[in-house]
């Protein structure tokens, strides 16, 4: 796989929410995609993921990685090897039972939970609850990783799980050199996208959350969603 690139992408405001862009998108993929691996990262879990490409222009994966990096799945569904095997033991309904103390987190619907991910709702996290967050976890002797995104969304997750580790472990099991990984985000959770050595891409809508931690070796474009994606691969492909 010495000649190939992949794709490291995160779904919705990333490669999902201009719906002529996706289409563009697909169809240039369609016509190179033996040239390319293409990785969705999303903060969906597996499901919502899978309804999403369903119900979309979304080209069909070569690998997911789902519920804010705490999942690895191959395009056909099946478990990524070597992936979740680390995370023996670890519970989210331990981080939940923890985090009950906290009246201003809201919890997320189940749908939106899994064993790996507690996820909640908090406008604006200020640096207090943030570590009293971090202090509950202590407490109950959960090793995590706290993921906030939007201005609102909050994950819980394991400390060696993310969207950046998760790509890492796909791209090194597929012996690629990371200056052949672009990577695309929007918003808090794919920053560790942006810390693993890959050529990263912020599309034009991103948040500035994500805008303020990534450095000046990301390309910044001017185009939104999936076209700010295509002017990404422009960019560090030459295509």
């Amino acid at each position: 796989m010495d000649a190939v690139r992949i794709l490291v992408t995160d779904l919705d405001g990333t490669l999902v929410g201009d719906t002529g862009a996706l289409v563009r998108f697909a169809a240039w993929y369609a016509e190179r995609g033996d040239q390319y691996r293409l990785v969705y990262a999303t903060g969906r879990v597996r499901d919502s993921l899978w309804r999403l490409i369903e119900e979309t222009d979304l080209p069909q994966p070569d690998a997911v990685i789902s519920a804010v990096g705490t999942e690895i799945h191959a395009g056909d569904g099946r478990p990524w090897p070597g992936w979740t095997e680390q995370f023996r033991g670890w519970d989210a309904d331990i981080v939940r039972r923890a985090l009950d103390r906290f009246p201003w987190l809201t919890r997320q619907p189940d749908a939106a939970q899994s064993q790996l991910k507690a996820s909640y709702d908090v406008q604006n996290l200020r640096a207090s609850y943030r570590l009293g967050i971090q202090r509950a976890l202590q407490e109950a002797a959960v090793d995590a990783t706290i993921v906030y995104s939007l201005g609102l969304h909050l994950d819980v997750i394991p400390a060696r799980a993310g969207k950046g580790k998760a790509a890492r472990f796909v791209v090194d099991s597929w012996c690629v050199p990371g200056d052949r990984v672009l990577v695309f985000g929007d918003s808090g959770n794919d920053i560790e996208l942006f810390q693993q050595g890959f050529r990263g891409t912020l599309v034009a809508n991103a948040h500035p959350e994500l805008s303020a931690a990534i450095g000046d070796d990301a390309y910044r474009s001017p185009f939104a969603y999936a076209a700010g994606v295509l002017d990404g691969i422009r960019y560090w492909a030459g295509i």
